[in-house]
């Protein structure tokens, strides 16, 4: 902040050059940004980009979107056909059994 008052009081000084004006002039709009924006709202400083509409989502939503709007993109003859399903498999099959428990000794083990 004391950077900022210093730019504008070069600025105003007697003799300040044109640079001094500018960075003057930005440090009060620096200033006028901050008191002009809403408590838990985003401070946009003139001259900067505005924030991306998907600054406020999560990665995992943004991969999701993406792959919603590529697939949209896609001709529906194209589009793979649904899995089918996978054959129900004979042959040997072995039940997992849980193994029984052991009492302990009286080694204390």
């Amino acid at each position: 902040m004391d950077e900022m008052i210093e730019a504008i009081r070069a600025a105003v000084a007697e003799g300040a050059t044109a640079e001094q004006k500018m960075l003057g002039a930005q440090a009060c709009r620096t200033i006028l940004t901050a008191l002009e924006v809403e408590p838990g709202k985003a401070m946009v400083l003139p001259g900067t980009p505005p924030a991306s509409p998907l600054a406020g989502i999560s990665p995992e939503q943004a991969i999701d979107l993406l792959i919603a709007r590529l697939s949209a993109l896609v001709p529906a003859e194209r589009k793979p056909a649904a899995a089918p399903a996978a054959p129900e498999r004979s042959g040997l099959r072995i039940a997992l059994v849980q193994p029984p428990v052991r009492p302990r000794g009286r080694g204390g083990r």
